[in-house]
């Protein structure tokens, strides 16, 4: 019967054991990025400003560590409450879109860190929003929205750092006010309606008004020429005597004259 040295069982243990740690630290210095992404290197905590593109890289295991950042277009969609210039609470709802600048995303990770939405980008949409909604009066927002709105992205643009964000798109979705200035909005557009109905009405009434005048002056023209005809010519009555009768005599007559018109003369 033939016995292993105990000298041997223990060396082919170990390496076991050492091929199995090598197996497993080359196992997790392997790691990949998608192509919505950009990776962050840091070596012992101090972050590398190069970014890592997207593919399969290594990493030096224990010593450095990866975190990944997304570049896919970012869209926020929150609510803003703010102050008209008349003093009208306004909600705001409103969507931005933008897209993170992928080589720049270490620097953004270094200063900012990964929740730099809610640490850099929400606190200068509410700024904004406060500043322009504030420069307006309820009614003037509700009647210029559009304007508004361009107002704030411009405005956004300039603020936001450009260093990581760029196309930015706003939109504002939605604004609700206090129950009674809504109501009050609704009464004012009711009245105008109603007022541009009553003055569509008088302008009717006033062509039809001006269509009976000039028919008139017109009958009064024609009435006047025509008398100012038979004026100038006596004749003219006999004529038109004549155009108008239909060849039948009276059937009741006194005496025994036949009147007629003489057209000889």
């Amino acid at each position: 019967m033939q016995h292993t040295n105990p000298a041997n069982q223990k060396k082919a243990a170990l390496w076991g054991l050492a091929t199995a740690a090598a197996l497993i630290l080359l196992a997790t210095g392997f790691y990949s990025v998608s192509s919505t992404q950009r990776g962050v290197i840091a070596t012992f905590g101090k972050i590398n400003p190069e970014v890592v593109d997207a593919g399969l890289h290594i990493k030096i295991p224990f010593v450095q560590t990866v975190s990944k950042m997304s570049i896919q277009t970012v869209k926020l969609e929150a609510n803003a409450p703010s102050y008209t210039k008349d003093i009208q609470t306004a909600d705001v709802r409103y969507v931005l879109n933008f897209d993170p600048v992928p080589e720049n995303m270490a620097n953004l990770y270094s200063n900012v860190g990964s929740g730099y939405i809610a640490k850099i980008i929400t606190p200068i949409i509410e700024g904004v929003l406060k500043d322009i909604i504030g420069g307006y009066n309820a009614a003037d927002i509700v009647a210029n929205r559009e304007e508004v709105r361009k107002a704030v992205e411009m405005e956004l643009a300039s603020q936001l750092p450009s260093q990581y964000v760029r196309n930015v798109k706003f939109q504002m979705v939605n604004i609700e006010y206090d129950d009674a200035f809504e109501q009050s909005i609704v009464d004012k557009q009711v009245a105008e309606q109603k007022a541009l109905t009553a003055k569509n009405n008088t302008i009717r009434i006033q062509e039809e008004a001006n269509q009976k005048i000039i028919t008139a002056e017109a009958d009064a023209k024609a009435m006047q020429i025509k008398a100012s005809a038979l004026t100038a010519n006596p004749k003219l009555t006999q004529y038109e005597a004549v155009q108008k009768w239909d060849g039948k005599l009276p059937t009741y007559m006194l005496g025994n004259s036949v009147p007629f018109i003489d057209v000889t003369k």
